[in-house]
């Protein structure tokens, strides 16, 4: 067969094919789940509902984002802002919402001792819900939400098909830098994970409020290092199913993101499973490390297939891997509704799998998170062993 020979192809076969199914198979549900979007009844009645969003610090766009939540058209609805100290930047900000939005309140957490500052932040706040709430959302201080998005996501629980749903987000860069477009690439491609195998969002979440409690998730919170996928497992060991909403996708602006800063979103969500889910942690650093080694091989045995190098089954093969991956990549960006030039996807595609590579090969070696200020060192189950 000549250079590089069977071995050669069959690896490749074996370690891209599946990725590629896997993209194409969460494109068809995310396309299905858009099809049969549900509308809601709005002669139906809304249970009371309540969001809970920790905010920790300022970023440009957070007063927008903040409106936005406080802005919606539910006629039952009230929002719990959480700060973990009353000193936090974002308190004035926080104060001055609070003072206009009659639904909206304060809470400060205290500092957690042991779990992570998160976890502790949704936990206080379910202690101040009012006792007229039936569904809770845990929502991220950074999403933009379109008026009627609480109305719509919280749909399958009015109507009884579903006890938790969760959406994911779209990151739009500005400017369109390497690193934002990067980590707009990353987002498509979780929410394409969530699809095949669904997993809960800390940052856009909806349960029935009696659902929470009876699984009893504060117990499951209150020593662990991460919010949604304790939740996960939560969920997963008393049977719930978890609905993905991919039609109430929220919006999260990227300011000037730098490469440093993906970096550091990169390290807690490929770190938070190692912890908590450390057989999809070991299978996605396989996973992910394989499927780099390919595409840096590809591209060098494609060339050398042109000039007749490389043998016949081989070169053919390796165009096809080129071909596949080139599609999957456009595909992946169909879920990104902003206008980022195809250029920009195509160049910031492979800084994003090497700096992924990075990350988890880094994640082979450490035994602590590094989140808003504070390091958690983490054992089995994401237990936070201290915190420093």
């Amino acid at each position: 067969m000549g250079v590089p020979g069977g071995f050669f192809t069959i690896w490749l076969a074996v370690t891209v094919l599946p990725v590629l199914a896997l993209i194409a198979i969460g494109l068809s549900r995310i396309g299905m789940a858009r099809r049969v979007r549900s509308v809601p009844d709005r002669k139906a009645r809304l249970p009371c509902t309540e969001i809970l969003i920790p905010v920790k610090g300022v970023f440009p766009h957070q007063e927008a984002a903040l409106r936005s939540m406080l802005e919606q058209n539910h006629p039952c609805y009230g929002l719990i802002f959480i700060l973990d100290r009353d000193d936090d930047p974002a308190n004035a900000l926080v104060e001055e919402l609070c003072s206009h939005y009659l639904h909206a309140r304060k809470v400060v957490a205290g500092l957690s001792t042991s779990c992570c500052q998160k976890n502790h932040n949704l936990i206080e706040g379910m202690r101040h819900l009012t006792p007229e709430t039936e569904i809770v959302v845990f929502c991220d201080a950074s999403n933009c939400a379109e008026r009627d998005w609480l109305v719509r996501f919280t749909g399958p629980l009015c109507s009884g098909d579903a006890q938790v749903v969760t959406t994911f987000r779209t990151f739009d860069p500005r400017p369109r830098t390497i690193a934002g477009v990067c980590q707009a690439i990353y987002a498509s491609f979780v929410l394409i994970l969530d699809m095949v195998k669904p997993k809960t969002w800390g940052g856009a979440t909806a349960i029935l409020r009696t659902t929470f409690e009876r699984l009893d998730v504060i117990g499951a919170w209150s020593g662990t290092v991460v919010d949604d996928l304790v939740l996960t497992n939560v969920l997963d060991r008393a049977g719930v199913r978890i609905r993905v909403c991919p039609e109430h996708l929220l919006c999260s602006p990227l300011r000037n993101q730098t490469v440093r800063g993906f970096l550091g979103y990169l390290d807690r969500q490929i770190l938070f499973p190692k912890f908590t889910n450390p057989v999809i942690w070991a299978a996605s650093v396989v996973t992910h490390l394989s499927l780099t080694l390919a595409l840096t091989a590809v591209l060098p045995v494609g060339l050398a297939f042109l000039f007749g190098l490389v043998g016949q089954a081989a070169g053919w093969v390796t165009c096809g891997v080129i071909v596949g991956c080139l599609a999957a990549v456009l595909l992946l960006r169909m879920l990104n509704p902003f206008s980022i030039p195809m250029s920009s996807w195509l160049l910031a595609f492979f800084p994003c799998m090497y700096l992924a590579s990075y990350i988890f090969v880094r994640s082979l070696f450490i035994n602590y998170i590094d989140w808003h200020g504070r390091r958690y060192w983490c054992g089995r189950g994401g237990k936070v062993v201290r915190i420093g």
